[in-house]
């Protein structure tokens, strides 16, 4: 098996492991989950690299990564080419917000990419899809992951924050979105069509362990708060078996 190593700041991260081990169960995989640093959506390009590097190497004295999965837009969009270059025997997989399908099927103005402001400025997608909606909630992340439980508490402020939004489909430009997807399609309309870029990791990581043997090994690290893993476990059994 080979040594897979998914990094995000918090439950976005368990959202790819979910899918991952759904689509590749072929891997040891290591979640970390650096909920000291949470969230990322509000830190420099500067701190985010010197922290992700940071990361990466302590992770590096007990786990022996081969391959890498950003799963998070925007460490992807913020860190993952200094991330190849200093590890360039490293395979990483970035997650990128799901803007091409979207495109395929609906015109730039009925489409909304929901992601941190990091993400927003920085993602080459985004940048080559000038005029398509964007929206930043700098709260949002942050309050996914104390309720991921019971994410109804927030429902009338999302909801306030989306008044006015007449789109057709949603991006999900921030992997701790995907936890909120039911409450979005209330709250936009029924019928909305809700792209999420889990798969598209997955069926990427499967690119490069599918001549492995079907065998499969999770763990899930943090780095501050080990209350949070209960809840984490919780989230990713429901999300595996959903």
């Amino acid at each position: 098996m080979k040594n897979v190593l998914l990094i995000d700041s918090g439950s976005g991260g368990v959202n790819i492991l979910a899918e991952s081990v759904r689509v590749a169960p072929y891997c040891n995989f290591l979640l970390f989950c650096d909920d000291k640093n949470m969230p990322y959506g509000n830190k420099s390009k500067e701190v985010l690299i010197e922290t992700t590097l940071n990361n990466l190497e302590m992770i590096k004295t007990f786990f022996d990564f081969e391959i890498v999965v950003m799963a998070c837009n925007t460490l992807t969009s913020t860190c993952l080419e200094v991330c190849r270059e200093k590890y360039s025997y490293v395979e990483f997989i970035g997650t990128v917000p799901a803007i091409k399908p979207a495109l395929k099927q609906f015109d730039k103005n009925d489409v909304l990419v929901l992601a941190t402001q990091n993400t927003l400025e920085n993602s080459v997608i985004i940048r080559k899809n000038k005029g398509i909606k964007t929206l930043a909630l700098p709260w949002l992340a942050n309050e996914i992951d104390a309720n991921l439980d019971n994410v109804e508490v927030f429902r009338n402020r999302l909801a306030e924050e989306l008044l006015g939004t007449n789109v057709k489909a949603v991006v999900l430009g921030c992997t701790h979105y995907s936890s909120i997807s039911a409450m979005l399609e209330q709250i936009l309309g029924k019928g909305l069509k809700i792209y999420d870029s889990a798969n598209g990791v997955a069926r990427r990581l499967l690119s490069f362990v599918q001549s492995e043997t079907i065998n499969y090994k999770v763990q899930i690290m943090v780095s501050q708060n080990y209350n949070l893993l209960p809840m984490f476990w919780n989230h990713f059994y429901n999300k595996v078996n959903s």
